[in-house]
């Protein structure tokens, strides 16, 4: 029998922030952006071994909204805000490819109607689902390709589903699905320091 996991993140907090025209999915109609383009991106950063890379949790959240160039981007919002340079510059360096990206482009506040969507930590690359007040089940956050651009979706799975489960122990997998719960009392660095502080990667739910 499988457990599920947890791990307590926080919009009150800054975010280095990153956007893409998101033309990698423009011709598959099925495409999940997150999945298909994200997470191979960033799973070289999740194995390699440096200490700072490995204990410190580094969450990327996404949205999608209108720029200057484009009616709608997908906007890639990271967080601790000052990672430090090794972790900037790797990021920055797998990101590099997505085309015509702004990497890196400034910092700023977590704004609403954004998703967490993927973890880095501890050697593990998280991906999130969540629950939505006045839905059941659970949704996990992606990015599609809608009305010639791209949109920010939420994909629905039954809350017994064998996706959810993680099997044990932990310390084997190296990626899995775990639940963002989103505090409303804590800030950014007091949930990342608690996890930091934590021997597993995430909670597991009772």
């Amino acid at each position: 029998m499988g457990r599920r996991y947890y791990i307590e993140l926080s919009m009150k907090d800054r975010a280095l922030v990153s956007y893409f025209p998101g033309l990698e999915i423009k011709d598959d109609p099925h495409a999940d952006w997150v999945e298909d383009v994200l997470v191979p991106m960033l799973e070289p950063i999740a194995r390699r071994r440096s200490k700072k890379i490995q204990g410190t949790p580094i969450t990327f959240w996404f949205g999608a909204r209108k720029t200057a160039r484009s009616p709608s981007e997908i906007f890639l919002f990271m967080t601790p805000p000052y990672p430090g340079t090794l972790i900037e510059q790797a990021i920055a360096k797998a990101l590099k490819p997505l085309v015509d990206g702004k990497v890196n482009a400034g910092r700023e506040p977590l704004p609403e109607g954004v998703y967490p969507c993927l973890q880095i930590f501890r050697g593990n690359l998280i991906r999130f689902y969540s629950t939505f007040e006045g839905h059941e089940g659970f949704f996990i956050g992606t990015i599609c390709w809608k009305d010639n651009a791209p949109t920010g979706t939420l994909l629905s799975v039954a809350e017994d589903s064998d996706l959810l489960k993680v099997p044990a122990p932990l310390d084997e997998m190296y990626m899995f699905l775990a639940e963002a719960r989103i505090s409303d009392v804590s800030n950014g660095e007091e949930c990342r320091r608690f996890q930091q502080a934590l021997i597993p990667v995430a909670r597991e739910t009772v």
